[in-house]
């Protein structure tokens, strides 16, 4: 089930977009990454993007079905700095914009949204950064994903040449054979365009079933057991009915993560199909996270609400082929799912 916005709603969203096309637009969540102003001294890799077509495929699955084979473990004590330099083309940004236009209750194709374009890259520099740790991905949970934006819409959008720098931002242990690790992209102009920072990208991910013996080497992650029993949340918060509440829909239909893997280059099969999902321990397939994460970002532009600090969390799948309820609320928002649950839930308000 869904709901649309109000006529009154899209009204004030149109009459937003005019202001939101030039306003700096930024995504944010303190507690991980620090700004990085200059180009990091990164290893350079040559990695392929997406619309390369089969070396991307190549690159992808081989590192991929490595890493399956993998003995699972975590180790933080050689983890490299890897960076690598990013093209996006037009065609890349068109099929980015004609996938969430179909996803929302609300079209404006004109309104800039700070879409992942270069994620297929980060995609293989995090697989690196994996690697590194010796995390087997059968064990690894995404739970949060954060970014802020340094530079203008109009920027981020038309910036064809960046670079991307992945790192190591943390990793602690939590207790029950769980750690959690931080990693971030940062993302830069290119070095001949003056290599000025555009944004940073900042992703937490539970590892489980991690050996005692590398738990022990791990620092104590006992204040962020508050925020992980967050993530619990199966009831929704926000009350639809509030005076100031918006409500929208993010539909999400049964080829969505064949799609999104398209454009973002995550081909993993639990998006995909059902024995993959089962095998991971899902009972069907979902989208993946960051697809949720641009579906929303969307969302919050063309319903002009505030987008220049954002935090999102991922509290249960998005299961395919269904339509979200879309709950905004002040600073907050929402994401439920046909059941009842909550899928996501975050913030947005106006940098201070």
């Amino acid at each position: 089930m869904s709901e649309q916005t109000p006529h009154a709603d899209r009204s004030a969203s149109a009459s937003h977009v005019e202001r939101l096309k030039g306003q700096r637009l930024s995504t944010f969540t303190s507690g991980i990454g620090v700004m990085v102003q200059r180009v990091p001294d990164s290893l350079m890799l040559p990695m392929p993007g997406v619309t390369q077509g089969l070396r991307y495929r190549w690159a992808y699955w081989t590192s991929t079905l490595r890493n399956l084979r993998s003995t699972h473990g975590l180790r933080t004590d050689a983890v490299g700095l890897y960076g690598a330099p990013v093209t996006i083309t037009p065609a890349l940004r068109s099929k980015w914009q004609r996938l969430f236009n179909d996803t929302g209750d609300l079209s404006d194709p004109d309104v800039p949204v700070p879409y992942l374009y270069n994620q297929s890259v980060g995609t293989l520099l995090y697989t690196r950064l994996i690697a590194d740790l010796g995390i087997n991905f059968r064990h690894l949970l995404h739970v949060q994903h954060e970014t802020k934006h340094w530079a203008s819409v109009p920027e981020w959008v038309n910036t064809d040449h960046q670079e991307l720098h992945a790192s190591l931002r943390g990793a602690w242990r939590l207790g029950d054979g769980k750690a959690m690790v931080a990693l971030r992209i940062a993302i830069h102009r290119a070095r001949a365009d003056g290599g000025h920072l555009l944004g940073t990208v900042n992703d937490r991910f539970i590892i489980r079933n991690v050996p005692d013996g590398d738990l022990e080497r791990l620092e104590s992650g006992r204040a962020l057991l508050r925020t992980l029993a967050e993530l619990r949340r199966k009831d929704p918060q926000l009350d639809a009915t509030q005076s100031g509440s918006v409500v929208g829909a993010i539909r999400i239909p049964s080829d969505m993560g064949k799609r999104f893997g398209q454009v973002s280059g995550d081909f993993n099969p639990v998006h995909t199909t059902a024995w993959a999902a089962k095998l991971f321990g899902v009972k069907r397939p979902f989208l993946q996270g960051l697809g949720l994460r641009n579906a929303m970002i969307r969302q919050l532009a063309l319903h002009g609400r505030p987008l220049v600090r954002f935090s999102m969390s991922f509290a249960s799948p998005a299961f395919l082929d269904q339509t979200l309820r879309v709950v905004m609320q002040g600073d907050a928002f929402e994401l439920v799912d046909e059941s009842g649950q909550v899928v996501a839930f975050g913030a947005g308000n106006e940098e201070t």
